[in-house]
């Protein structure tokens, strides 16, 4: 009974605490601070200083990993086309701050204060969509205008596609993207909410024309209350999108963080990125996540920081601070990136001195004792939170299993598989030579024994090389099956790719026969169109001749009327000449 009571004290005091804690991490009037990306995103990837950016974190993903084209498809909502991700750590990478390749490190992630639905530049044009995460210091104003990402920042895909969840399955090979830049615009859609501003993207109508389909949903966004893979219920989208505070970042800093340049000192040819193939190498980037967890390395290129006195469970510093505009980010629209390069204290989870030992949580910072009631809370809370460490550890290595090649697995699998045979040989090996101990020692007091236990002896053996070769059948038969099973997925993902392929060029080429149709058409018309004006130029030349001509001959038949007219003026004039010179010339009369 008194067990009971406890139980229910404690757990009373759980609920309370739990209750009484800030919500400062929450969207709906709370506030975070860098310190919570430093804590959330540290189980699934490394924070590297860089010299010019600060703190950022290169994410822990597989080879073809591509900002805004990775584990996630568009949506259209409130806000225009948002970035669904199916990574859980994808509500901050992919709304907050700002992606850039580097040539050592490949895809890096820079915090900054400003949620958004996605912050990329848009392009149309040919058929397809295309779209390219911003880098550090570039504002949606500059996006629009001059701003030119790298060729491998952009992802394509037909319009047709633009909301499938499964677009990743139709963008353009890499080897095309130049050409698609080529032959697209900017789209300079800009939505306006609170005087705050985001590339938007294609229009609600641009997509259904392109889609040809006439019921395009508008989901709608809504706040959820902790960190998260962001998940669509109905016509909701549901994300995590605190404000961050820019008050509270001057301690905020990563628990462990790898100086930039002094690993690519130390791996001068294990480069992350691999620019000409667009893509990472894996095995350099699960070292340098290895070596960014390795303690023996605490002090050469790793830099191991405290975390903040002041800081909360959120990561966050216990202050009362003024909640955000109807749980809005404060947004300026040019990524707000942090260039403080002050001291980073520890951005760790679990509560830890110096010396590393776990802090009592009876005690003060002024090592006075505190109440047992709130230090059965704080136990809880602490088990609680690490429990939650746990799960997050499990996932990020299962996620890791997952990412990696197939033929790694297997490799892995068969290395098990070895280790565990071997073990079980050492066992049944140590058993034989206790086994073959005590038949020496009762050898030598009963020698009528030694011939029954010889007999034993080789019949266990028998038994064990019996289980050894059946346990190397089953091993050679899961190798086969695996073997198998292997070519099998290459197989399926083979006709998949070519199907894909097919697709793809299908629909090439049904746009190639459309535009040399609507090229013939075009050509067919004005072709038309220069006949008929030829003849019009002709008639009306031909009506011009005739009329010329009819007004010459109307001039050569009044002239020959006028000459015809002089010639009988001329024989009339000669005949009354000649009248009047036959008439007698009368005689003078005389008086």
């Amino acid at each position: 009974m008194k067990t009971l009571n406890k139980n229910i004290f404690r757990l009373l005091l759980l609920v309370a605490l739990v209750i009484a804690l800030p919500h400062n991490s929450r969207a709906q009037g709370g506030q975070i601070s860098f310190q919570n990306f430093y804590d959330e995103l540290q189980p699934y990837g490394t924070w590297v200083d860089d010299p010019n950016y600060g703190n950022v974190w290169i994410p822990d993903v597989g080879a073809d990993f591509r900002p805004y084209g990775s584990a996630g498809h568009w949506v259209l909502t409130d806000y225009g086309n948002t970035w669904v991700s199916d990574y859980d750590w994808g509500w901050a990478p992919f709304h907050y701050g700002r992606w850039r390749y580097d040539n050592y490190y490949g895809w890096e992630w820079i915090p900054g204060y400003e949620w958004g639905p996605a912050w990329v530049n848009w392009r149309r044009g040919g058929g397809y969509y295309g779209w390219a995460p911003l880098s550090p210091g570039i504002s949606i104003d500059i996006s629009i205008g001059s701003y030119n990402p790298p060729q491998n920042y952009w992802v394509f895909a037909p319009q047709a596609y633009i909301n499938s969840p499964r677009i990743y399955n139709y963008y353009a090979p890499r080897t095309r993207v130049n050409n698609y830049i080529n032959q697209t615009t900017v789209i300079n859609n800009v939505y306006v909410n609170n005087n705050t501003r985001y590339a938007a993207g294609p229009r609600r109508e641009d997509i259904m024309r392109d889609t040809r389909n006439n019921n395009v949903n508008v989901y709608h966004i809504n706040n959820a209350d902790r960190p998260g893979n962001t998940n669509i219920t109905n016509n909701t989208v549901n994300i995590y999108r605190p404000a961050v505070n820019r008050d509270r970042n001057a301690d905020a800093r990563p628990t462990r963080v790898v100086d930039a340049n002094a690993y690519r000192d130390a791996h001068p040819n294990e480069n992350i990125a691999n620019r000409r193939a667009g893509n990472n190498n894996p095995n350099n980037a699960a070292r340098l996540a290895s070596e960014a967890r390795n303690t023996n390395n605490n002090g050469t290129f790793v830099r191991v920081n405290e975390r903040p006195n002041n800081a909360d469970n959120n990561g966050n510093r216990q202050q009362n601070v003024n909640p955000a505009t109807n749980g809005q980010p404060n947004n300026n629209g040019n990524g707000g990136f942090n260039r403080d390069r002050g001291n980073r204290p520890n951005a760790s989870g679990d509560q830890r001195n110096i010396n590393g030992q776990p802090v009592n949580p009876a005690v003060n910072n002024n090592g006075q004792p505190v109440n047992p009631a709130n230090g059965a809370a704080v136990n809880s809370a602490q088990q609680a939170q690490q429990q939650r460490d746990q799960m997050r550890q499990q996932r990020d290595q299962q996620r890791q299993q997952q990412q990696q090649n197939p033929q790694v697995q297997q490799a892995q699998q068969q290395q098990q598989q070895s280790q565990q045979a071997q073990q079980a040989r050492q066992q049944q090996m140590d058993q034989m030579r206790q086994q073959r101990d005590q038949q020496r020692q009762q050898q030598q007091q009963n020698p009528q024994v030694q011939q029954t236990q010889q007999a034993q002896q080789q019949q266990q053996s028998q038994q064990a090389q019996q289980a050894r070769q059946q346990q190397m059948d089953q091993m050679r038969q899961q190798r086969q099956q695996q073997a198998q099973q292997q070519q099998n997925q290459q197989s399926q993902q083979a006709r998949q790719q070519q199907q894909q392929n097919q697709q793809a060029q299908q629909a090439q080429q049904a746009r190639q026969q459309q535009m040399q149709q609507q090229r013939a058409q075009q050509q067919a018309q004005q072709s038309q169109q220069q006949q008929q004006a030829r003849q019009q130029q002709q008639a009306q030349q031909q009506a011009q001749r005739q009329q010329q001509q009819a007004q010459q001959q109307a001039q050569r038949q009044q002239q020959e009327q006028q000459r015809q007219q002089q010639e009988q003026q001329k024989q009339e004039q000669q005949r009354a000449e000649q009248q009047r010179q036959a008439r007698p010339i009368p005689e003078p009369v005389h008086p």
